[in-house]
């Protein structure tokens, strides 16, 4: 018998709930100017672990001009734009407090 012990931790998909979680947030504050709302986003679309979107959403840590960059690139289903629209707008606000 091996005395070594492989753990493995599974999440449940959250995807639904954030969508949800999204939607609500965006009918409340349409200029997504909640941090909450615009990490949650970020977390939803981004494109890969070493992306600025995700560093933003695991983070707080906005890289401004590079998530900017990361959005224009991005390929979503149309009724996902406003979420991007929404996100692109937080990006800029505090971007320009920065």
């Amino acid at each position: 018998m091996n005395s070594s012990t492989i753990t493995t931790t599974v999440s449940p998909d959250e995807t639904g709930k954030a969508q949800q979680l999204i939607e609500l947030g965006l009918a409340m504050d349409p200029e997504a100017r909640s941090e909450i709302l615009a990490r949650l986003i970020a977390g939803s679309i981004h494109g890969g672990p070493e992306t600025a979107l995700c560093h933003f959403a695991g983070t707080g840590e906005l890289r401004a001009e590079e998530a900017l960059a990361e959005l224009n690139q991005l390929r979503l289903p149309f009724e996902k734009e406003e979420w991007v629209d929404a996100l692109g707008r937080y990006v800029l606000a505090r971007g320009a407090r920065s």
